[in-house]
This record gives structure tokens, C-alpha cells and sequence, in this order.
């Protein structure tokens, strides 16, 4: 599938999947409002967030996943993916409270709005926890919803409860990847052992992996097709991973919507980071090690940290790196007898997860 065209299928999943969201949070706002303000205005501000921007890609791997097996369309698959997309919000809204970043595709993350909010409405106590606060029960509200989607699918048959039950299993994975990513910035060794297992948990089984299977569930999959999904899924999410990593330092600001830099000034020893430590001579690696962490690290500073990751060849062996788990992928697909469309889409997203600026 040629770049154009996999853009066209992702961005119909996407229309297809935000104009159903948009029914949902209508429904859920009236609801909140007979409840109350802050019900109501925590539902909205849980909307404009879920909304506000987002490839949609892990709603498009449901979708495609399920289209693998089957030509007909369901009602099902866009409550999974749907449910998906709130799973994203969730773990979005708690990551930035943990990262404590300010900005999340272009606009103020949930916990920095609600502490404008409290200076605003001249709240009692401090900004800051009000804020974290509010976004935890946020995130919170999220996950609840997905279940209540996902749940419902479950109460329906066999296969929704198996998709639920991957669903869980998906989370939890994602939550250990997490704790691991917070504990490697505070422990006095993290190995590239370590950084892969962090990318595996957080990144290639809730990206790729968990979407595809719990479409393919729905599509009527069996043990040999999920454990092919698994093959493709891991190595891409890897290299999507990667790429973020990449773009997270080299990328463009505006397009990434949110500032180049934020792994260095969050501490993260991402495998890019690893690799230029291993690599650096004894003054890189001491400046390296200074910033990591750095709160107050100013552009030039960053711009120095991207001068030595290069020195370092850390860059190119990092792409590389990438390549060949981005070729893992390809092979996976070959005679896997799905669908012709599913297939094509799934060769597109090769190219764009590899390619992609934001």
C-alpha cells in the first residue's frame, strides 16, 4: 500500500472512530450534568483531550486486525476500537502527571490545565496537586469508560469476553513497562536489556500487538493467527518506539506537540541514550550523565546533548537498529493468507511507522 493511500485508510478509521467518540462524550456530558459541575466539566475536559488530535493508529490496528479475517463490517470492532482510543487517553493523562509535562499534541496536558484552572478560580491550597489530582481522576474516568464498552462486548459472547480479558492483560503489561521506565530513572544502572523490555511492555504490546489480536478476536482468529500478529506486531512497535525516541530529540517541536528534549529533562536512559553512554568518551559521558534529568536544560544544551549523540554513532546504530526489527516485521507477513486489504495496510504501516515526523 503506497504512502498516500495508507494515509487514506487511516485517516477513514480515524473519522470513523472520533465521530463515534463524539456520540459517546455527548452522551456522557448529559449524563455528568445531572450529577454535577465538576462531573460534568471532567467529562468534557477528558473529551477535548481524547479529541484533540492523534493518528488514531491503535484504533486502525483494531480495525485492520479484524479485516484480516473478515470482509463484514460490525458494530463490534468500533466499540473495541473506541475503547482502545479512551485506553490511550488513559495512560496518556497519568504518563504526563508521572513525566510532568506541560504541553500533549499541542495543547496544556490535563493536570497543567486543572492548576491554571485552580489559580483562575482562586482555589484554596496548592495548584500543582489540584491539578495531578483532577488528571489522575481523569485517566481513571477514561479506563472506566473502556471497560464499560469493551465490558459490554463481554457480557455479549465468548469472543467479547476473550477480547476483554486481552484487553487487561494488555494494560497490565503497559503499567509494569511504566513502573520499570520510572524506576530507570532513579536506579544507578539500566542496561539496554533493560530499556528493551521498558519498549516491549509500554510501547510494542499496547501499539501494535494488543489492538491487532483483539481485532482479530472479533474476526474469529485462531492461535496460529495471533501468534503471526505477534510476530509482526512486536518487532514494528520496537521500531515505532524507536523512532520516537529519535524524533524525541531530533524531532520538530511543532509537529511532535511537545518539546524536543523532554526524555533528557525527565532522566530517561532510552536505548539512544544507552547507546551514546556506551559509546562517549569520558567528558561526553559526564556531560551526558549531567544532563540527564537536567529540569533547567536550556536548548543549547539539548543541542549539544544531540551534537554528542551523533559523535557518539549512537544515531545511526540506533536506526539500524530499527531497520532490521522493521524487516522482522515484512517477513512476518509473507503467506499469511489474510485478507488482501488487511495485508496491504499492515505493509503500509511499515513504511509510515519507520518514516513517520510526529
Amino acid at each position: 500500500m503506497a504512502g498516500d493511500e495508507f494515509l487514506r485508510s487511516l485517516n477513514a478509521v480515524k473519522a470513523g472512530v472520533e465521530r463515534r467518540l463524539e456520540a459517546l462524550f455527548r452522551d456522557k456530558i448529559a449524563e455528568a450534568s445531572r450529577i454535577a459541575e465538576g462531573a460534568e466539566e471532567l467529562v468534557r475536559i477528558l473529551k477535548e483531550f481524547t479529541l484533540r488530535g492523534g493518528k488514531r493508529v491503535r484504533a486502525a490496528f483494531v480495525y485492520y486486525g479484524y479485516r484480516c479475517l473478515s470482509p463484514r463490517e460490525t458494530d463490534a470492532v468500533w466499540k473495541v476500537a473506541m475503547g482502545l482510543e479512551l485506553v490511550q487517553s488513559f495512560l496518556l493523562v497519568h504518563d504526563d502527571v508521572i513525566d510532568e509535562d506541560d504541553t500533549r499534541r499541542g495543547g496544556w496536558t490535563v493536570h497543567r490545565h486543572y492548576s491554571d484552572l485552580h489559580g483562575n478560580r482562586g482555589y484554596s491550597g496548592e495548584p500543582g496537586h489540584f491539578g495531578g489530582s483532577m488528571a489522575i481522576l481523569c485517566g481513571d474516568l477514561a479506563l472506566s469508560l473502556a471497560h464499560e464498552i469493551v465490558g459490554g462486548l463481554a457480557a455479549e459472547d465468548a469472543v467479547g469476553k476473550r477480547v476483554l480479558e486481552a484487553m487487561n492483560r494488555m494494560v497490565s503489561r503497559v503499567i509494569y513497562g511504566e513502573c520499570m521506565d520510572v524506576l530507570s530513572e532513579v536506579v544507578p544502572e539500566v542496561s539496554e536489556q533493560d530499556a528493551l523490555a521498558i519498549t516491549m511492555l509500554k510501547t510494542a504490546s499496547y501499539t501494535v500487538e494488543g489492538p491487532l489480536q483483539m481485532g482479530a478476536l472479533l474476526g474469529g482468529a485462531g492461535e496460529k493467527d495471533l501468534k503471526r500478529l505477534s510476530a509482526y506486531a512486536i518487532p514494528l512497535g520496537m521500531a515505532f518506539q524507536m523512532r520516537d525516541d529519535i524524533l524525541g530529540l531530533f524531532g520538530d517541536a511543532e509537529r511532535l506537540g511537545k518539546p524536543v528534549g523532554s526524555d533528557i529533562r525527565e532522566g530517561k536512559r532510552t536505548l539512544l541514550m544507552l547507546k551514546s553512554l556506551a559509546a562517549a568518551t569520558p567528558a561526553q559521558k559526564e556531560f551526558l550523565e549531567r544532563m540527564l534529568g537536567n529540569k533547567a536544560i536550556t536548548e543549547q544544551e539539548v543541542a549539544e546533548v544531540r551534537r554528542v549523540v551523533l559523535q557518539t554513532g549512537a544515531l545511526d546504530a540506533c536506526k539500524e537498529t530499527a531497520r532490521k526489527w522493521v524487516e522482522e516485521s515484512r517477513k512476518a507477513l509473507a503467506g499469511c493468507g489474510w485478507r488482501e486489504e488487511a495485508v496491504a495496510f499492515l505493509e503500509g504501516a511499515v513504511d509510515f511507522m519507520i518514516e513517520r515526523e510526529n
